[in-house]
């Protein structure tokens, strides 16, 4: 059990007493300070990781946005993303497929590396799979041609890396397609390979535009390793209210195919803002009607399915950004099935419910599922955040770690008017927890005042907060985090506080 220390910092005299509160799933430490006094280094031992491989630069008229991400056999982690010279609404412009590559189950990661550039044309929407058989990295983008760009024209295209993910192949046409339609935008995120009704089978959703203004999505799929590829399902909307965009699939546990579309209406209501099927043949055709209305949640964004291996193959998660306030995209979130996706459950929040999120993308680390999602302090535009965290810990978020214990001061802790108090925050799986904590000061008169600080990933869990404005006398500290499903919202004591003049 830690004691009260002390030590004495230029300007002033720093008393620090450390709580333990269980908050349902970490500790939060204060510390008591006068204002010339600096933050101590927060320790990085933590299980899961953290990280940005993609950071957008203004300055250099450089944004990354759409993520994409997989491991390979080598449980290495190769992340994609679009590079775009503007971040123009349009979604047109100069834009490339850059990617990162790391070692360390997404703690680190390479510098961003251009691996498909079409002259000036847009090369857009990475899509990627890894053949398990084999070990190759297959990924799919689309080139849409700009006046006067050059390159190789319109259409799907296809990129193979032999060595891990450390190099690409050239764009390769894939002319496969519907009759009638042009060409398509793959995912973007990944594709899959069966493993159940058609063990080996690679498959990617795509979906169109036609020149009448109607949209649709379709499967393409191969049984050879990628040599070969061939349509799969398909269906066009005729009605021109769904505007299927940005699909998703995921293997469950019973072999079928679930297959999911963004309804493109940025101002659907949430639980109208995407479309889901299932195919019972490995993606050939649709079952039933096909595309009918989603349970879930959420508002008009692309997400990213995923059914783990192993002894949680019987959940399907679902990422998205968790707002249900039409036209916005924040709070990052991890959805779960246990119904094959005809309900969902719970929801298991990234971040902070202001932290702005739009696109992302999932994927399996052993025991752990890794989110590469679009984030920012102001807006979602700013970087690509990787983070990783246990599956069991997205099942129950309630149930880890639930125990509460609290060291006490036996002394009040004396500082003046014009204190400031470091709080620290740490949850099992992550070096960066977000949320919101609230310190309150409550008086023996009854006087009671709280000031509060919000945890970002960019805070790895140490942040200095004022204290409330107090007047001289003896005060009782609470600490109450909230802003996050993982941890129960609760209120622990953190000592006694005596203020003098």
């Amino acid at each position: 059990m830690t004691r009260p220390s002390f030590r004495r910092f230029a300007g002033g005299l720093i008393a620090s007493c450390t709580a333990v509160a269980g908050l349902a799933l970490g500790t939060a430490v204060t510390s008591f300070a006068e204002p010339a006094a600096k933050s101590t280094p927060v320790s990085t031992q933590a299980a899961g990781c953290v990280s940005s491989p993609f950071v957008s630069q203004p300055a250099r008229t450089l944004w990354y946005r759409i993520p994409a991400i997989v491991r390979t056999n080598q449980g290495t982690l190769v992340a994609f993303a679009e590079a775009r010279d503007n971040s123009d609404a349009s979604d047109m412009g100069d834009y490339d497929i850059a990617t990162a590559r790391s070692t360390d189950n997404g703690c680190t990661w390479s510098r961003p590396q251009v691996i498909a550039s079409d002259g000036a044309n847009r090369v857009s929407n990475p899509s990627a799979l890894v053949d398990r058989e084999t070990g190759n990295i297959l990924l799919f983008s689309s080139v849409t041609v700009r006046e006067n760009s050059g390159g190789k024209g319109k259409g799907l295209y296809l990129q193979t890396s032999t060595d891990d993910g450390k190099s690409f192949s050239p764009l390769l046409d894939t002319p496969v397609k519907p009759d009638g339609v042009k060409s398509g935008l793959p995912g973007p995120g990944h594709g899959i390979q069966l493993s159940r009704t058609h063990p080996g089978r690679l498959i990617f959703p795509i979906a169109y535009r036609t020149k009448e203004g109607l949209y649709g999505g379709y499967g393409i799929y191969s049984d050879d390793h990628g040599q070969t590829w061939h349509n799969g399902y398909h269906q066009l909307d005729t009605t021109g209210n769904r505007d299927w965009i940005e699909g998703t699939i995921a293997e469950l546990d019973s072999g079928e195919l679930f297959i999911s579309y963004r309804v493109k209406k940025d101002l659907a209501k949430a639980g109208t803002a995407r479309q889901w099927a299932v195919s019972k043949d490995g993606g050939e055709t649709l079952a039933g009607e096909g595309f009918t209305k989603s349970s879930l949640p959420i508002v008009s964004v692309q997400g990213s399915a995923l059914v783990p291996t192993g002894r949680h193959d019987n959940v399907l998660l679902f990422t998205s950004p968790g707002d249900t306030t039409r036209n916005l995209r924040r709070d990052m979130s991890i959805f779960v099935s246990t119904s094959d996706g005809t309900r969902w459950s719970r929801r298991y929040q990234l971040e902070l419910q202001s932290t702005p999120g739009a696109y992302s993308d999932i994927v399996q680390i052993d025991d752990s599922v890794g989110v590469l999602y679009e984030t920012g302090l102001q807006t979602w535009k700013e970087r690509i955040v990787f983070r990783s965290v246990p599956i069991a810990q997205v099942l129950n978020p309630t149930k880890v770690g639930s125990s509460m214990t609290f060291y006490r001061n036996a002394k009040p802790v004396r500082v003046s008017e014009n204190a400031k108090a470091q709080v620290k925050v740490k949850v099992p799986g992550t070096r960066r927890p977000t949320g919101r904590v609230t310190l309150t000061a409550t008086g023996r008169n009854g006087v009671r005042k709280s000031s509060y600080i919000d945890f970002t990933y960019s805070n790895q869990g140490s942040r200095w907060v004022t204290l409330p404005k107090l007047g001289a006398g003896t005060y009782r500290l609470t600490l109450t985090y909230s802003g996050s499903l993982r941890i129960k919202g609760t209120s622990v004591p953190a000592g006694v506080l005596k203020v003098v003049r």
